[in-house]
């Protein structure tokens, strides 16, 4: 069952503008069982998802990522009453004050629940892990609800300097290369010269154009979503992937995709300093009374929660500006 923090809903309605390209979310030291129902459920629906296994090296990951969203399984590394102090240091700096945090837990009490819920912001939540597709669900609406994908609908790489990511589109006998500006498993924006407008046009449907992606090459059927001569001369087009294309070409494009950024993400982390305060001290958790004797299973769904009263939270401010394809890729 999941259930979210209702003590900052009023303070966040009033800036529930989405982040332009969504938020980061990160899990420390999640379980196996998060990780294979949970995670990878959430990487397959374009969620930009990162693993934390080592607590100590989240705070100087997050402080680059000050809007992020970050998800702690309190059953791991330490006991609740050091999460307890590990989140509340969180409030107490002015850097890591505006991460999105949550709970994920297995085995936390009702007791439990409260104690944290009463006494620390989790716009994320509390959420207690189980392996349903509801759940599942449910935790996507707490990540929509604060903005996780902002306005995009797919995570998009910028392929600018990427060898291994090429293109070509063959006509009339002659081969015509493109140069990559981003791509995602829905399609991707391409730059050429402005010469080469007249076989982009706006709504061509392409069946032979040669993708590269790693070291997988494959011929996709794509339509021209836009084309613009851009102010240094070149031009520009949008091109969607079409239902023709197989799916695997879609979800191996979407794994080459997650590779890049973990790949990213992890050399950030092996950069960062560890954490070393101790978080045992003061033992204020123990000393907490919980104030709602209910179990989780008398908690209303998610889904019924969607009156103003309700414990769901909102997103916070975010990004301007536009480009060409924001609002598709």
């Amino acid at each position: 069952m999941t259930d979210i923090s209702l003590h900052v809903y009023n303070d966040i309605m009033e800036s529930r503008e989405n982040p332009l390209f969504g938020r980061k979310i990160f899990f420390i030291a999640p379980s196996y069982i998060t990780e294979k129902y949970l995670i990878d459920k959430l990487r397959d629906n374009e969620y930009e998802v990162y693993v934390l296994k080592d607590y100590r090296v989240a705070k100087n990951v997050l402080s680059s990522y000050p809007d992020a969203m970050c998800f702690i399984n309190i059953d791991s590394s330490l006991s609740y009453s050091e999460w307890f102090n590990f989140m509340k240091s969180f409030q107490e700096s002015s850097i890591l004050n505006g991460v999105y945090i949550g709970i994920i837990t297995e085995s936390a009490s009702w007791e439990d629940k409260d104690r944290f819920m009463m006494n620390v912001r989790l716009p994320g939540g509390f959420n207690r892990f189980d392996k349903s597709e509801k759940f599942a669900k449910n935790f996507m609406a707490i990540l929509d609800l604060n903005g996780a994908k902002g306005r995009r609908k797919y995570l998009r790489l910028d392929t600018r300097g990427i060898s291994d990511v090429s293109g070509y589109l063959t006509s009339e006998g002659k081969l015509y290369a493109v140069n990559f500006k981003d791509l995602s498993s829905a399609g991707f924006a391409i730059t050429y010269k402005k010469e080469l407008a007249n076989l982009f046009q706006k709504n061509t449907l392409l069946r032979n154009f040669c993708l590269t992606v790693g070291r997988k090459s494959m011929v996709c059927s794509c339509i021209i979503f836009n084309t613009q001569i851009t102010p240094d001369g070149s031009a520009m087009s949008v091109l969607m992937l079409t239902n023709e294309n197989p799916e695997e070409n879609k979800i191996f494009i979407r794994e080459y995709i997650f590779d890049k950024y973990i790949g990213k993400m992890d050399a950030v982390i092996q950069s960062v300093e560890k954490d070393k305060a101790s978080y045992s001290q003061p033992d204020e958790y123990s000393k907490l009374v919980a104030v709602r004797d209910r179990k989780y299973e008398e908690l209303a769904p998610l889904e019924e929660l969607d009156a103003p009263d309700s414990q769901m939270t909102a997103a916070g401010p975010g990004d301007t500006g536009r480009n060409l394809d924001d609002d598709i890729l």
